[in-house]
């Protein structure tokens, strides 16, 4: 690209997607700004390697997703670090019996925590793919680009996703005396 300003302001109309990507992934909001810092730096260094008329957000979800395999390689090799969380010591609090009415006081009681523990339980790349299907909204033939898979692996990545979450969903109404069938 011949105008490095031209580039900056492409590049930062898709922080927001990028940054959502990487919370995806990373699951904490100071992994995910490293990650997307990291990205961002790497994006400018290379700048000149992009080409103009392509798709700029897929190029960066693609340099996201390759800078957080790096990063995984990397602690792979120093060794795990466990940072002491004292929430996850603590005994879990007792879920109030619900009192449902409709379906809106369900999803008011259907606490985020829930579902974005779902969503960490995914596999990273089930994870990745879901994300960028169904919040970044990408097609399918980008994110078989930025995860350099086939487009078959794509839709199975994201039905297999979907259908884990929504069996870990299932099971968190169930707890949640909300009903549902049994398997």
């Amino acid at each position: 690209m011949a105008d490095r300003d031209d580039f900056d302001n492409l590049a930062m109309e898709h922080l927001t997607a990028v940054y959502r990507a990487a919370i995806a992934l990373c699951g904490r909001a100071d992994e995910a700004e490293d990650l997307v810092q990291a990205t961002y730096l790497k994006a400018l260094e290379r700048f000149d390697s992009f080409q103009p008329g392509t798709n700029c957000r897929a190029w960066l979800m693609r340099i996201l997703r390759n800078t957080r395999i790096d990063r995984l390689r990397r602690r792979k090799v120093a060794g795990p670090a466990l940072p002491l969380q004292e929430d996850l010591l603590a005994e879990p609090a007792p879920h109030p019996e619900p009192a449902w009415t409709d379906a809106r006081d369900i999803l008011e009681n259907f606490a985020d925590e829930e579902v974005i523990r779902a969503l960490g339980e995914l596999p990273e790349a089930h994870r990745l793919t879901l994300f960028l299907i169904d919040v970044a909204e990408l097609s399918q033939a980008e994110v078989a680009e930025i995860t350099d898979v086939a487009v078959g692996t794509v839709k199975s990545r994201t039905s297999r996703a979907r259908a884990t979450l929504k069996e870990a969903l299932q099971a968190h109404a169930k707890d949640l005396g909300l009903g549902g069938r049994e398997p």
